[in-house]
């Protein structure tokens, strides 16, 4: 009975520690995307900037006015969002969409960006 009640206060230890060494925080990103064409969503892509590494954590779709505000778990000091003027509807980019990228820093929990989209070669897969 004993050796039940050690293993189950090891699990437990375990993923409390798990749980408490995790940096991540949610951070409010807020902005707006300009230059999209009126056909198709614009796909809103982010990712987690931790030095050099780049992290796709959520995505979401921008407003028709194109702002938008997204509430994000964050563990780098920066974010960077990628928008995609998706015409075709599959949700990524594709020859000949619209699309662009900027790279904020995190200050208190928040990050504000404005994006430009513009034709260009489409990005690398992350």
């Amino acid at each position: 009975m004993l050796g039940k009640w050690v293993t189950i206060v090891t699990v437990l230890s375990a993923g409390a520690l798990a749980l408490g060494c995790s940096s991540s925080r949610e951070v409010e990103v807020t902005g707006s995307v300009s230059g999209a064409s009126s056909k198709g969503d614009v796909v809103l892509e982010f990712f987690d900037v931790e030095g050099e590494e780049k992290t796709s954590v959520h995505t979401a779709k921008a407003g028709s006015d194109g702002a938008f505000s997204e509430k994000v778990e964050l563990a780098g000091e920066k974010v960077l969002v990628r928008a995609i003027g998706d015409t075709d509807g599959n949700g990524a980019c594709s020859p000949g969409e619209l699309w662009g990228e900027v790279t904020a820093t995190i200050e208190e929990d928040a990050a504000k960006v404005a994006i430009t989209l513009s034709v260009a070669a489409c990005p690398k897969e992350e």
